[in-house]
């Protein structure tokens, strides 16, 4: 990924915050519902279960064997919920602890992404919500991207130049020094 990718993500993530917010708020309280699911279904003790089924050699489940399967699928959604909270969580605790760190140290700049990114506000109403210029928001903006871009991946999304070209035309790498002096 070039940095550029990067700040496109932070981009997409801010765009969608609340939505992801709404969803991790939505998984959480259905692994409670599935929990207390769980603990109002009884399975009834069954001394063993037929793979052809009970009910006097039928084509239907026995009432133990439909309540443990009800059982074992409320199992099962509990851990696919579990599982699907595993994935957004972390980016979502992520971008608020970034977000926290751009509201504590530069208020503004967290108003400027707050209302132009995650309320999709135009650029006059981030201005009036930001107590400044639309040019001054334009320009914030993208610092405020960059910086949280870093917060949230680090050093690999942050462009760094790798040579230094000096004036007479010549080239110094960064670790390629031989230290010959003279």
């Amino acid at each position: 990924m070039y940095h550029n990718d990067y700040t496109v993500l932070v981009k997409e993530y801010l765009t969608r915050y609340n939505e992801f917010k709404q969803y991790v708020a939505n998984v959480e309280a259905e692994i409670e519902d599935y929990k207390e699911m769980l603990k109002l279904s009884a399975v009834p003790k069954v001394p063993s279960l037929s793979p052809a089924g009970g009910c006097g050699g039928g084509d239907g489940a026995s009432p133990q064997e439909r309540a443990y399967f009800k059982q074992e699928d409320l199992e099962k959604r509990l851990e696919d919920s579990y599982q699907a909270l595993l994935e957004v969580l972390p980016k979502v605790r992520k971008l608020d602890r970034s977000l926290d760190a751009l509201k504590a140290t530069n208020p503004v700049d967290y108003r400027i992404i707050r209302a132009r990114y995650i309320d999709g506000s135009s650029w006059e109403s981030t201005a009036r919500y930001a107590g400044a210029s639309v040019t001054y928001c334009r320009a914030e903006a993208k610092k405020a991207l960059r910086r949280l871009t870093g917060a949230m991946f680090g050093e690999e999304s942050i462009p760094m130049q790798m040579s230094l070209v000096f004036i007479d035309g010549s080239e110094a790498k960064g670790d390629d020094h031989e230290g010959n002096c003279g």
